[in-house]
């Protein structure tokens, strides 16, 4: 096994002390720059990596980072969010932990308390609905930054999709196709959670834009467990039975606005299971822009969020709260904004 390139190595090619070494790699203030160029160009001529359970016995950082995904894993948003932050965590010098809790807020909770034992600097965190960790967090002084969603009795640094923006500008352009009885359908289970809030109050500022009376703004729960993996047609039918009816009566809805792209696929196959065609007999549209929505058949219209942006920015204000580069005293929250594209699941009235 080779041998882990040590200081002392570095500083015997260079003839320099340990000491002067260390401050070199620092890029310290110090040092020349010619020295400090001197020193990097040896140290990865002998490949030397630094050891960073000693620097964190000396400075208090571990530059470990956890990253908590709340969510489910069953499509591609949280794997976008990962490829957006471990890039920068990276270039960084931090490591990610990633945490699965898939909605369980007891496992969430757990992840925290053992996380923290283990010294890590700070938290990336999609929620699981539950805001009591993250006030401990924050009374501990603990740096966390929430994705996607974040409570609204807390104040707290966060990175999200504009979905009040999203959710106006997808509901006025299926307006603008001639729609007008246009449903917005929610998972049960995030019916309170604030993407989807916020998607559903910018639907309703649409309507009232165009004029159409309050009770224009109608919303359908859906029930979707993606934990039971259960997909086929009957089971939907059978848990959706609101849905069913509303869908199969008169006056339904021409156009449906799902809260997100997941969501939407099982919305298609209860829709087909119906009878009812794509955008023949209703248009439907989606939320988030993940791969699955590309490869529905038709293609779903989505308003696109810029997932790996946000894993990106709130890796890169988590690691600079941890560095005191922002002050921990100061709230930073960022809304990014979507982009819409229609595809062939929408069409005019």
């Amino acid at each position: 096994m080779k041998k882990r390139v040590k200081l002392d190595d570095i500083a015997k090619v260079v003839g320099l002390s340990k000491m002067a070494v260390s401050l070199a790699l620092r890029e310290d203030v110090s040092v020349s720059k010619d020295t400090i160029q001197r020193v990097k160009e040896v140290a990865d001529q002998l490949g030397y990596t630094p050891n960073r359970f000693a620097q964190s016995l000396v400075n208090g950082r571990s530059r470990t980072l956890a990253l908590l995904l709340g969510g489910s894993l069953h499509d591609d948003y949280q794997n976008q969010i990962i490829r957006g932050a471990i890039p920068y965590a990276i270039e960084k010098g931090y490591t990610l932990s990633i945490a699965p809790a898939e909605c369980d807020p007891s496992l969430e909770a757990s992840y925290i308390r053992k996380y923290q034992n283990l010294m890590v600097d700070g938290f990336m965190a999609f929620h699981c609905r539950t805001a009591e960790p993250y006030k401990q967090l924050k009374k501990n002084g603990v740096p966390f930054v929430l994705y996607t969603k974040y409570f609204e009795d807390l104040e707290c640094d966060y990175v999200v999709c504009n979905d009040f923006a999203g959710g106006y500008e997808m509901t006025r352009r299926l307006l603008e196709l001639g729609h007008r009885n246009i449903a917005f359908v929610y998972d049960e289970y995030l019916k309170q959670s604030s993407e989807v809030l916020n998607r559903r109050r910018g639907y309703a500022a649409a309507l009232e834009e165009f004029g159409l009376p309050a009770g224009a703004a109608s919303a359908i729960s859906f029930d979707f467990d993606f934990k039971s993996n259960q997909t086929d047609p009957e089971h939907l039918l059978a848990k959706n039975s609101a849905f069913r009816e509303r869908m199969s009566g008169a006056g339904r809805p021409t156009a449906l606005f799902v809260c997100n792209d997941v969501l939407a696929s099982s919305v298609y196959i209860v829709l087909k299971k119906l009878g009812l065609s794509i955008p023949g007999d209703v248009s439907v549209a989606g939320y988030e822009g993940v791969y699955l929505g590309q490869i529905l058949d038709p293609p779903l219209s989505t308003v696109r969020s810029p997932i790996q942006d946000i894993g990106r920015k709130a890796c890169q204000i988590l690691i600079d709260k941890v560095e005191g580069t922002l002050p921990k005293s100061e709230t930073i929250q960022v809304k990014l904004e979507p982009t819409v594209e229609l595809r062939g699941s929408t069409a005019p009235l």
